[in-house]
């Protein structure tokens, strides 16, 4: 973010678009788990609770990417990219405690293996957006890369996830 607004935005102020989208980041991911802890409380099945928080985490978040990319003003930029990442953080009670849904007892084994997966696809995909705006000379491609990526991931979620529990066996102390 911070080497987009530079080269976007030459004349913005680095603490501005460093500081303000952490503001909204914040309190967006303490509601969300209110959201989701409420949403459940309420009778929602925690899948369905889930695939909602993924919605607003990938779906509505490759929203503003879009908007972001295709803005010329710079307190827009700022607005977009702090909303973007307030929604972001709505994946923490989707896809991130889903594995506590599914296997308490192995949640911290299934989310280090999952964390490694994604960790080697962000370096792909880090390369492959630095090509992009390097032959583009466009950081567009680079964030619709991100929009088509996370759609891709937010269908897959929305297709195959569940929250039945899969280890039954029972801990023993």
């Amino acid at each position: 973010m911070p080497t987009f607004f530079k080269e976007r935005f030459p004349q913005s102020k680095g603490w501005v678009f460093n500081v303000v989208p952490w503001l909204f980041a914040i309190p967006a991911a303490i509601l969300s788990g209110f959201l989701s802890d409420f949403l459940i409380a309420q009778g929602y099945k925690p899948i369905w609770v889930r695939k909602l928080m993924q919605m607003v985490g990938m779906g509505f978040f490759s929203t503003f990417i879009f908007f972001l990319a295709h803005t010329s003003s710079y307190c827009l930029a700022v607005v977009y990219a702090s909303v973007a990442l307030g929604l972001q953080t709505f994946n923490h009670s989707g896809i991130t405690v889903n594995v506590q849904d599914l296997a308490p007892t192995r949640a911290g084994f299934l989310f280090g293996v999952a964390n490694t997966g994604g960790a080697l696809a962000g370096v792909v995909l880090v390369y492959l957006s630095g090509y992009l705006i390097d032959t583009t000379g466009s950081w567009n491609s680079m964030f619709h890369l991100l929009i088509v990526v996370n759609l891709l991931g937010l269908i897959i979620f929305l297709e195959f996830a569940k929250s039945e529990r899969v280890d039954t066996e029972t801990i023993h102390v």
